[in-house]
């Protein structure tokens, strides 16, 4: 398997950023766009090779936006924001002038006529004048990673999968799930990636919900942490789950499942295939284990990078799949449920996150190797 590592050197970024200001360029010509304008936080970090133009948290809209036309390219803000932008995004040495405006201004569109025209045709990824919706060639553009940006994913994962399985370590029954999550959060901030999910169940609340929110409710055997985070932009996804006391033996069954339909699915997922294939295999699967009707309880996953998922793969829902697009998978059966994130590779899926301190489940398909994690059993 291909070694990817994470430079974060400005020299690195600016070599990416070339590459995707390129590629957006070729789109422009081709539609007839004189410009784009960009400014939701996760176009932003793709743009930028890992920048953050957030200050309200786990919102769309930023701070700063990125208008790239034929010729040029610019980072738009108020004098709030200006210094910090140079300070510590560093978007001067990235190759983007600086056209500020003082913070009661509104001199966007007057920037943009001085760059394009009154009568210039751009694209924007919110709602502006004149402009058609860039969303699409961005996130286009954003589904398949460069090798710089798998490094980034590759640090997310690593980290990730450390932390949040560390921390399920120093769970006790009698902790509620929002003291979890709250105890969680504050690790993950620590360890330098930002929690943007949440899905926190105990005991019997595992078995009633699919996306259960943290509540007052404490810990007795049996705990489901499902979490999102992110990381220079990028998301992943991860499911852990830990029983304290000895995991019945029908559980660790019904668990081993989920993981085997995870793995088929994983597996299936190759460059030119479609996706609706992996989802075809999960229907089987959870048929053969004798749910013919459990895939319909819960979506099955599709790809992300910047984004949670760009679709959810459905049966008028489903691409062709691409090498180096990250895909995350979370096959459940009513109490049991398993989710990584992967980078699709030519040498087979390329785990993100894994089992740190977690039981490993290792198997093999087609000649890869599967390390997979199991319930945490806490005696």
């Amino acid at each position: 398997m291909k070694q990817y590592t994470q430079d974060l050197s400005l020299e690195a970024r600016k070599a990416e950023i070339d590459i995707k200001i390129a590629d957006l360029r070729k789109i422009m010509a081709e539609r007839g766009l004189d410009g784009i304008y960009i400014s939701k936080q996760e176009h932003f970090a793709w743009i930028t090779a890992g920048g953050d133009n957030i200050v309200t948290r786990f919102v769309e809209d930023g701070v700063c936006a990125i208008f790239i036309t034929l010729e040029g390219q610019y980072f738009i803000c108020n004098n709030i924001e200006t210094q910090r932008f140079k300070d510590e995004e560093f978007l001067d040495k990235l190759g983007f002038e600086e056209l500020s405006m003082w913070w009661y201004e509104n001199r966007t569109m007057a920037y943009i006529n001085d760059l394009i025209g009154a009568d210039g045709k751009f694209a924007a990824d919110i709602s502006m004048d004149r402009a058609s919706d860039a969303n699409g060639i961005l996130r286009s553009l954003e589904m398949v990673l460069q090798e710089s940006e798998i490094g980034r994913y590759l640090h997310l994962g690593k980290v990730f999968s450390s932390t949040i399985e560390n921390f399920m370590t120093t769970v006790r029954p009698g902790d509620s799930e929002v003291e979890i999550a709250g105890r969680l959060g504050a690790r993950m901030w620590e360890n330098g990636i930002e929690p943007v999910l949440y899905l926190i169940a105990t005991d019997d609340r595992i078995y009633k919900y699919r996306h259960p929110i943290a509540t007052e409710k404490k810990l007795e055997k049996y705990l489901m942490i499902s979490c999102n985070a992110r990381y220079k932009g990028l998301v992943t996804k991860i499911t852990r789950m830990a029983y304290f006391g000895e995991v019945p033996a029908d559980l660790q069954k019904q668990y081993l499942q989920t993981v085997q339909v995870e793995n088929a699915m994983a597996a299936a997922t190759k460059p030119g295939v479609d996706d609706i294939v992996p989802l075809n295999i999960a229907k089987r699967m959870y048929a053969d284990f004798g749910y013919p009707d459990m895939w319909k309880m819960h979506h099955q996953g599709g790809p992300q990078s910047y984004t949670n998922g760009f679709y959810l793969i459905t049966d008028s829902m489903h691409k062709v799949i691409q090498l180096h697009q990250c895909y995350g998978y979370n096959p459940t059966i009513t109490g049991t449920k398993t989710e990584d994130g992967f980078i699709v590779t030519e040498a087979g899926p390329l785990f993100l996150t894994y089992p740190v301190v977690f039981p490993a489940i290792t198997s093999e398909i087609e000649g890869v190797q599967y390390n997979r994690p199991g319930i945490l059993e806490v005696k």
